[in-house]
């Protein structure tokens, strides 16, 4: 089948294709099933060999879908998409059919008989509908695989560095093994790691040795202070990047209202020390 040769085509097996084996692009498996359906959510199965796309409805197999389920399945592009979390600009034709109809294209453009765009160029126009990064609009699940971070592939690269490592991963491990990237995306869908851990994954969670684990806000900014008093005596400037190593300067501003103010608690226990012939 054409391919696009700037373009890696990676594929997994898959047992309902005529070949056995499907093109992901560089998605990222593994992929949520679709619930009541054919095929995985946010991925448009692609045969390596013929091409051809299988419908998440039914099952079957096609060079151009919305021909085949605006007539069979009632649904409009706009809702299929939506329905099995693709991009608004995926398409739903083979590339071997989209290749054909860009020469045809081309060929009709350079006779001069087809005229594409406008004199201002290509662009969406403001709030259009078709804009995949407008404010408010729920992300395609195509977009999390890209990327590796839908739920089940979260999941799965938790448990694997369970595996790896022998205990449970705490937040320092995966920083390491995975960016902090999937830490940020845990917090935001899930409230914290401990809660994903608990409730999620039904794991007893860890904690991170880099971290102290204080319960009380009081216990906190005793301990931040003390730390930026030390970072003070060693010379360091006073500056939270400087004075707080990086996974501790993160708690600075959830237990001081500003650095104005954790800067006047460090210099009051210097002064306090100074005092009492402490240096």
């Amino acid at each position: 089948m054409p391919v696009y040769p700037h373009k890696k085509q990676n594929k997994i097996a898959y047992d309902q294709a005529e070949s056995g084996f499907i093109n992901i692009k560089k998605w990222e498996p593994p992929f949520m099933p679709v619930s009541t359906g054919f095929g995985f959510v946010g991925v448009l199965a692609e045969d390596s060999e013929t091409g051809k796309l299988q419908c998440h409805e039914c099952g079957k197999w096609f060079e151009q879908l919305p021909t085949h389920f605006s007539v069979k399945h009632g649904m409009t592009g706009e809702q299929y998409r939506a329905k099995f979390g693709l991009f608004t600009q995926t398409a739903l034709k083979s590339k071997k059919l989209r290749l054909r109809q860009s020469e045809v294209i081309t060929q009709l453009q350079k006779e001069g008989k087809m005229q594409l765009g406008n004199s201002n160029g290509y662009g969406f126009k403001k709030k259009n509908r078709e804009a995949g990064n407008r404010k408010g609009k729920k992300k395609a699940k195509e977009g999390q695989n890209a990327y590796g971070i839908c739920d089940l592939q979260i999941m799965t690269k938790i448990i694997s560095l369970g595996k790896k490592l022998g205990k449970t991963p705490t937040l320092t491990d995966i920083k390491k093994e995975y960016g902090g990237g999937i830490i940020t995306i845990m917090h935001y869908r899930y409230g914290s790691y401990i809660k994903y851990c608990r409730d999620y994954l039904k794991m007893q969670p860890n904690f991170s040795t880099y971290n102290p684990q204080f319960k009380t806000k009081k216990e906190w900014r005793e301990h931040l202070i003390e730390v930026g008093l030390r970072g003070l005596e060693q010379g360091k400037e006073l500056r939270v990047k400087k004075l707080l190593p990086e996974n501790e300067g993160r708690y600075l501003y959830r237990y001081f209202k500003n650095f104005g103010q954790f800067k006047k608690e460090v210099l009051k226990l210097q002064a306090i020390k100074m005092k009492v012939g402490h240096y």
